[in-house]
Order: structure tokens, then C-alpha cells, then sequence
């Protein structure tokens, strides 16, 4: 965002082997990862997801939080945090197709971008699958 304070949210994928040997201070695009920049969208992710899945956002559950040894829970730190995404959330991202994502853009009228995000991140949760990966979001202030 120019001129504000935005929220840096990057989905990714990674092994476990990937995630450990990763800066999470840097994020997938400086670590060499598959992701998609979802910048400035937090909620809009899992609900876009879930409606166009015919599911109701509730149940995707909590993601799991991922910690270095030395952080702790703190409120006032700005980032950047690293979580896996909920089981359930990227099954849903698996079964997403491009036609489908397409309806539902012009039925609830989405912008391009919008539209291609999410045929990005249902690409990359299949690649993920495929790959042996798992599907994490990396996000700051």
C-alpha cells in the first residue's frame, strides 16, 4: 500500500525439510518457494475459498501456528508470523477449478486480479499435493 501501513500475506508451499532450513524473518520469496502474494488480503482468502467449495468457513479450524525456537507470543511485535494452513482450508484450495473460480468471480462480480489470485493459490495447493508439500501463509505488518 502506498502511503499506509499494509499487511504483507504470502501463501507458499514447503516440506518440512524446506520450512526448517527457511528464514522466516524473510518470507518464501526471499527463501526461493512456490508462493502466490496475497497482499492486503487476510480474511477474504478462506471465505472466497469456502464459498466457491460450497463450505462453510467454520470448517477449516484454527492453522497452526509456526515458531522459531527463540520467539514467543508477543502482541505487540508486528511480524512476520508463519502458519501451516488448516487440512481442510487447502483441500478445499485442491478441488478449486479455474472454470469454477471464473463463474463465481463474475457471479459476485470480483476483480481480474481477484479472479487470478485465487486460480493461483488452487494452482499452487494442487502442485503442493503433488509435490509432498504443505501449504503455509506468511504475513506481516
Amino acid at each position: 500500500m502506498v502511503g499506509g501501513v499494509g499487511v504483507l500475506m504470502e501463501y507458499f508451499a514447503a516440506t518440512g525439510e524446506e520450512l526448517a532450513a527457511m528464514n522466516l524473518e524473510l518470507g518464501p520469496v526471499c527463501n526461493d518457494l512456490p508462493y502466490v502474494d496475497c497482499r492486503g488480503w487476510v480474511l477474504e482468502v478462506e471465505e472466497f475459498v469456502a464459498e466457491i467449495d460450497g463450505r462453510d468457513v467454520s470448517e477449516f479450524g484454527p492453522d497452526e501456528p509456526m515458531f522459531d525456537a527463540a520467539d514467543t507470543i508477543d502482541a505487540e511485535r508486528l511480524g512476520p508470523w508463519t502458519v501451516r494452513a488448516n487440512e481442510a482450508f487447502v483441500a478445499s484450495l485442491v478441488r478449486l477449478q479455474e472454470d469454477k473460480i471464473r463463474a463465481y468471480g463474475d457471479r459476485y462480480l470480483l476483480e481480474d486480479w481477484e479472479v487470478d489470485r485465487l486460480i493461483a493459490l488452487a494452482c499452487l495447493a494442487q502442485e503442493a499435493r503433488q509435490d509432498g508439500r504443505d501449504i503455509y501463509s506468511w504475513w506481516s505488518l
